[in-house]
């Protein structure tokens, strides 16, 4: 065909017919045994065009973690959509951490991501190297941003060249890189380049998947803390996200809102009223105003004589009822009162 040798195959598990060039074709007289390396090889790439054929999920297959149940239904719950972009916020102790891994093996396998990056708490960031390693042979290179400048020197980098570029996979502090206003004893320039280096090259290295661990704290008091500043940009700077809390509300709902906002802006509505509606502020006004009116009511009562209030009649703001005495019942009060006094008659 067009100048080419071809030949026909019959697979025998697809029950198909594939054409194929002669040069990938080779005699069994001369064919090489396989070693057991190469079986395992062939075997294991098999297995995965099968599964992906079938659209399942690969990442549970390799790796030498056995994962949960309910780590499996996280896994196929973030692979169902285009967008993965997920908040992780099972229990302490339930393996967010698999999870994470899990999801990005996946989407690895699928060729939908290379560049990664983690950046966790301090005390958490030589954790993640070492589990990505063990349990997913994923080899994650641990950047502290302190160390820049001895990197610049020893490797003769350039001053403007973003050092974040250099690894593919990346693990980093999360205070190490926020960005920051001003510093005692510092100018200008030194916290622009303070910024530059850790802040803005970061946000602009062109991460493909950007995962965030103990991220209830980028939520921040307000908008305008550093935390949250670093949240915001790292969640536009890469089309896939997670983010891994086990406690992501805390009480705190504007906090716990803007968590939710760097996976979808329009996930949950926000406090903001129409012009039309009534605050709660303005439909609380009359309630307060009726215990001043009462204690109003009270000092005119107790103002008013004593002898204005010997008839009988319950006068307004008082404690009883507003009722008045009928002349009968006058009477026969008074009719009572006097036999009461009566001396007794002599005998």
């Amino acid at each position: 065909m067009w100048g080419e040798r071809t030949a026909q195959v019959w697979l025998a598990r697809r029950d198909a017919v594939v054409r194929l060039h002669l040069d990938r074709l080779q005699a069994l007289e001369l064919a090489v045994p396989p070693t057991l390396d190469h079986l395992c090889y062939v075997s294991s790439a098999a297995r995965i065009l099968d599964a992906l054929e079938r659209d399942a999920l690969v990442a549970p297959l390799e790796g030498s973690v056995i994962p949960l149940p309910h780590q499996l239904y996280a896994l196929q719950r973030a692979m169902s959509g285009d967008r993965v972009r997920y908040l992780l916020a099972d229990e302490v102790g339930l393996g967010k951490t698999i999870e994470a891994g899990l999801i990005l093996r996946e989407l690895k396998v699928r060729g939908l991501v290379k560049r990664i990056l983690v950046v966790a708490p301090a005390g958490l960031v030589s954790q993640w190297v070492s589990e990505m390693q063990t349990h997913f042979h994923e080899d994650f290179r641990l950047v502290q941003p302190s160390n820049f400048g001895a990197w610049r020197q020893l490797a003769g980098v350039d001053e403007n060249e973003n050092l974040w570029r250099l690894n593919d996979q990346v693990v980093c502090s999360l205070d190490s890189v926020k960005p920051m206003d001003a510093r005692r004893g510092w100018s200008r320039e030194q916290v622009a380049r303070y910024n530059r280096e850790r802040f803005e090259d970061l946000v602009s290295a062109g991460w493909d998947l950007v995962i965030v661990d103990e991220a209830h704290r980028l939520g921040g008091s307000t908008e305008q803390v550093a935390r949250y500043r670093l949240g915001e940009a790292l969640a536009q700077s890469a089309p896939y996200l997670l983010l891994l809390s086990a406690t992501p509300h805390q009480g705190k709902t504007d906090a716990f809102r803007r968590l939710v906002a760097f996976l979808d802006a329009d996930a949950l509505p926000t406090m903001s009223r129409s012009p039309g509606t009534t605050s709660r502020r303005s439909s609380s006004a009359p309630r307060r105003a009726v215990p001043s009116m009462r204690r109003a009511s009270r000092c005119s009562s107790r103002a008013t004589p004593r002898s204005s209030r010997s008839n009988g009649t319950t006068l307004a703001g008082s404690s009883g009822p507003s009722t008045m005495r009928s002349p009968s019942t006058s009477a026969r009060a008074t009719t009572r009162r006097s036999a009461r006094r009566r001396p007794p008659s002599a005998s």
